[in-house]
């Protein structure tokens, strides 16, 4: 009875706590101890698995039977989660099928703040693409018809904006951990095919070529490779014969962008002239003689009507002061590619108030070109580019829509 009144008056003093937990502790490893060493006789029943095949621990049979230890299911199950990479496991939390797709098509008027606008998405964001695009420069300009993709995530927060540019490449601004994007291209295998074309000239050099389908573009690199050796409106007969190496790529059928002129042959007075394109954009004869003009007399793919010409003697049409026009302005319809004329270095990009957005092209110490009246331009000060690369979009600024040029 004194021994159980004791008992009850008993109260934990520090020692004895300090007794108890360590008394728990020992019996705790114990156990854990008992479950997870391996008997010796049964080392063979507990093989962790390897990593090409995953088979269930057999502690004994019993009647025949399969009999799966539940404590080593528990083990198994435990060092499963333990070795699956980190990455694998951010995968399975964020399944892609939880992101939204938004394709978002293109209308007249659109920019990019407009449509983060409607789409519920932040300036944060946008400045954020814009910046990542600084380098390329290819989300903008907005053409009407052409389709954004935008992917959300499950707060509507966006994780990806993608433009297609043609049917064989589309560019993708993906979101980094950062919180900022990066770029990325996909590139899908384009098919070429080259094709012999052979014609004769009836009328003019323009119609004859236009009836094998031939581009404006490619007319106007025949007329640039052999000016200076062929006059196409004097010596041009009818049944002067021409044969042409054309290379169309494609992609499951579709051709995807123009035909691009590989090699020309052309007879005229009995004399046959050649050109080859290398892989330096340039167009050669079969001695290696350049044939490419250094600079191309239109800043444009093709040739568009002269709206106001050079004239070193102009006056001002309200002033009626000198105001020479140092310069050849083109009725280009606004968003039209501008062309560099020539290999070079950007030397200047700003806006005037009366020229509009402008670019300056420095093609060596002595020759230059000028841009003005852009609606957008595609290049960065001390940039280099090369001859018949798009470097920026005609505009409106001033009285009508235009590119001014000048050398």
């Amino acid at each position: 009875m004194q021994f159980i009144r004791r008992l009850t008056h008993w109260s934990f003093s520090a020692p004895k706590v300090w007794l108890t937990i360590n008394i728990s502790l020992f019996f705790l490893l114990f156990l854990v101890y008992k479950a997870l060493v391996v008997p010796a006789d049964n080392l063979d029943e507990y093989v962790l698995p390897n990593g090409s095949s995953q088979q269930s621990k057999v502690s004994e049979y019993k009647n025949g039977s399969v009999f799966i230890d539940p404590l080593q299911e528990i083990i198994d199950s435990t060092l499963q989660s333990i070795l699956t990479p980190p990455l694998q496991a951010a995968v399975e939390e964020t399944p892609a099928s939880n992101y939204t797709s938004i394709d978002y098509v293109i209308k007249s008027g659109d920019s990019l703040a407009r449509i983060f606008s409607r789409l519920g998405l932040s300036r944060k964001s946008m400045y954020a693409i814009l910046d990542a695009d600084q380098e390329y420069l290819v989300l903008e300009p907005l053409l009407p018809k052409e389709k954004y993709t935008f992917t959300l995530d499950e707060a509507g927060g966006l994780v990806s904006l993608t433009r297609r540019i043609d049917i064989s490449k589309s560019v993708s601004y993906v979101r980094h951990e950062s919180g900022g994007y990066s770029y990325e291209e996909h590139i899908t295998p384009v098919t070429y095919t080259q094709q012999v074309v052979h014609s004769q000239i009836e009328g003019s050099f323009y119609e004859s070529a236009k009836k094998i389908s031939l581009s404006d573009s490619n007319i106007l690199i025949i007329h640039d490779v052999l000016e200076g050796r062929v006059d196409f409106r004097k010596d041009l007969r009818a049944n002067d014969a021409f044969d042409l190496v054309l290379k169309t790529g494609s992609i499951d059928g579709i051709q995807v962008g123009s035909t691009q002129l590989e090699a020309l042959q052309m007879t005229v007075k009995g004399e046959t002239y050649r050109a080859f394109l290398h892989s330096d954009g340039r167009f050669y004869d079969e001695e290696g003689n350049s044939l490419t003009p250094s600079l191309r007399r239109w800043p444009t793919a093709k040739e568009y009507r002269i709206s106001s010409s050079f004239n070193a003697n102009r006056l001002h049409p309200i002033t009626g002061h000198p105001a020479p026009h140092n310069g050849v302005d083109l009725a280009t319809p606004t968003g039209t590619k501008v062309l560099a004329t020539g290999d070079g270095v950007v030397t200047r990009v700003a806006t005037h108030k009366y020229a509009g957005k402008y670019l300056v092209l420095d093609y060596n110490e002595h020759y230059g070109a000028r841009f003005l009246h852009l609606s957008k331009v595609l290049v960065k000060k001390g940039q280099k580019v090369k001859r018949g690369q798009v470097i920026a979009l005609s505009g409106n600024t001033g009285t009508n829509n235009r590119c001014s040029f000048a050398l």
